[in-house]
């Protein structure tokens, strides 16, 4: 059975830039889950279609629209405010992509949705106290991308999923040389956590 997962932007540019057998990280998701998204982040992927990403994320039938309300009157509901469409620092992408979720959960009635963000400024900011509030929501960011795929044995062996965590690391974190030592303290303790977590599929699974 497919995964219902709604992804964003940042989490889709990610995923288009980790491989290995010659293939991305996005493309072997795509085999195992529905990947769709809210009208906003469909704008987003198409802004940035230079950064490798795959024509199949582009399929307009990925964009799903909300059912009980508006868009514009969940964005009332939560945010106090109508958002702007593609206003830099808005976080209107995860925004409109929680609420299509929320949507999906408690009016379409779909059993469960994994929201995958690697967006650390909307997760510790406005999304954060409405996960909590949705606990069927399950947050992921790429990395639980990587353990997912290694736990259905789509990635072979541990070293290549260790691999592909520290390409995400690198990918996503600023140069070695523009790290300060609390970034670079962070993360050896993201590449230690999931070096662990790895390590539990293995001995699980394996």
């Amino acid at each position: 059975m497919k995964l219902n997962c709604i992804i964003d932007t940042c989490s889709c540019i990610t995923l288009s830039n980790a491989e290995f057998q010659q293939r991305t990280l996005l493309e072997y998701f795509n085999s195992y889950a529905y990947l769709n998204y809210s009208a906003e982040v469909h704008l987003e992927l198409r802004d940035h279609s230079e950064k490798n990403l795959p024509t199949f994320i582009h399929n307009k039938k990925r964009q799903l629209k909300v059912m009980k309300y508006s868009m514009n009157e969940y964005e009332r509901r939560m945010m106090g405010r109508v958002l702007v469409s593609r206003k830099k620092n808005e976080n209107k992408g995860e925004v409109d992509n929680f609420l299509v979720s929320a949507d999906q959960i408690h009016y379409s009635k779909i059993s469960s949705v994994v929201f995958i963000t690697d967006d650390e400024t909307a997760i510790n900011g406005i999304l954060s106290k409405w996960f909590d509030s949705f606990p069927v929501i399950k947050l992921w960011t790429s990395f639980e991308v990587v353990l997912y795929l290694y736990a259905e044995k789509v990635i072979p062996t541990r070293d290549i999923a260790l691999d592909l965590i520290k390409e995400i690391i690198s990918f996503t974190a600023p140069r070695p040389t523009e790290r300060s030592p609390e970034t670079t303290k962070k993360l050896t303790r993201i590449l230690v956590a999931y070096n662990q977590r790895i390590d539990n599929i293995h001995n699980l699974l394996n």
